[in-house]
């Protein structure tokens, strides 16, 4: 059995951020990751033909200044020289096989009647649907504002709490306020995993574990075995709640009640002269198949133009690929190449803080068990990494 002192089960960013940390820290660690890369929603994969490279992004699609915590991971890294701007590409409507003009679809009088009420209405303890409906008009929100908080978690949000769609967060100037990197987001998914001191295991599904003498003791699938002094799981909330099970029922069961979301992506690539479709960073189309289709067109290529239908649950392949080529205007047979891939994300109700707020009570006696993720304080890039650095400074603490 592989002894360590801490490890991490789950390779996305909320793990490897914590992972990080704990290498950072002089700590011998192991990560363990069911899929055969890692990376988890920072999923950046690669197309070469003719000696032409091309990448997609398939699950969380770009960066902003307001990611402090990130940062600092990218810059001891030493990747801060791989970031890109993004290209500015407007956010569209598609309705009735036309691209549409946000500003086009919104009725204006009541946009204008309404937008006073963002000084002194309050987000806490409303949902996304009762605080934005009065900030935009009840019509503006129902036939087009709606469908663009939809397409964030690629779910339906109007039961989200309000306060969590969209944060401040603290600020740096000195970096490109909209950016990607050279190579992808996964990029800095790679430029963790590869840090001195971490083991990284992919393809290892872990099915069970054990707290014998102080240790956890962790098996996976094929056959294997790990233990260390602290644990990480940095899986969704209900992967996380069946691992507990055994060892923490009460822990275990207080996660069981978080819902979630499987978004259903399929990512294609088509050459530049075979589409006429103008550049967009990401089309919203109302009340269709797909709550999104966002475009690498924000990073334009010289070869190729690529875009991510984020599908809705339980589609077959053919009324996918159906609708990616009426969307697209092009017929099956141009698209040069596909990828798909299968995300799961919180779905976020009110009383989330008081759900979070027991969560860290009852992990205060656990200082061995570390839990991080996208269902603890948001979503975004952010939110993951900064619940991975209080989660290592409780363990440190």
């Amino acid at each position: 059995m592989m002894q360590n002192d801490v490890v991490v089960i789950g390779g996305g960013i909320s793990g490897l951020s914590l992972a990080f940390y704990c290498v950072k820290a002089g700590m011998k660690t192991t990560m363990l990751e069911k899929n055969d890369t890692i990376g988890g929603s920072f999923a950046s994969p690669h197309y070469n033909a003719n000696g032409k490279k091309f990448w997609l992004e398939l699950g969380a699609h770009t960066c902003y200044s307001s990611y402090q915590n990130l940062l600092d991971i990218v810059e001891a890294c030493g990747i801060k020289d791989k970031i890109i701007p993004r290209a500015k590409v407007p956010f569209s409507l598609f309705i009735d096989g036309k691209v549409k003009s946000i500003v086009s679809q919104l009725n204006i009088l009541e946009l204008l009647s309404s937008a006073p009420n963002i000084f002194k209405l309050k987000k806490e303890g409303q949902s996304v649907k009762s605080y934005y409906s009065k900030i935009v008009g009840e019509k503006n929100y129902r036939e087009v504002i709606s469908h663009f908080f939809n397409a964030v978690p690629s779910q339906l949000t109007d039961d989200f709490p309000a306060d969590m769609m969209f944060k401040s967060r603290e600020k740096r100037k000195d970096v490109l306020k909209n950016y990607t990197f050279k190579e992808g987001l996964q990029s800095v998914a790679r430029a963790i995993s590869a840090q001195s001191g971490l083991n990284v295991f992919t393809s290892q599904e872990v099915t069970s574990i054990k707290y014998v003498d102080d240790l956890y003791e962790i098996r996976t699938a094929n056959g294997g075995e790990y233990s260390a002094k602290t644990l990480v799981l940095a899986t969704p909330s209900m992967v996380t709640s069946k691992l507990l099970r055994d060892i923490k029922p009460e822990i275990s069961s207080h996660l069981g009640q978080l819902k979630a979301a499987d978004v259903d992506s399929l990512g294609v690539i088509v050459r530049k002269e075979n589409i006429s479709l103008k550049p967009v960073a990401a089309l919203i189309s109302p009340n269709d198949v797909f709550f999104s289709v966002v475009s690498r067109d924000t990073v334009p290529d010289d070869n190729y133009r690529g875009f991510v239908f984020h599908f809705k649950p339980g589609l077959d392949d053919k009324t996918k690929r159906t609708r990616v080529t009426e969307v697209l205007g092009v017929s099956f047979s141009k698209i040069e190449h596909t990828f798909s891939k299968v995300n799961t994300v919180p779905s976020l109700r009110l009383g989330h803080h008081q759900w979070l707020e027991k969560t860290n009570i009852l992990l205060k006696k656990e200082k061995s068990l570390l839990l991080t993720g996208n269902y603890f304080g948001g979503m975004a890039i952010e939110d993951c990494v900064s619940r991975s650095r209080s989660e290592f400074d409780r363990m440190k603490g």
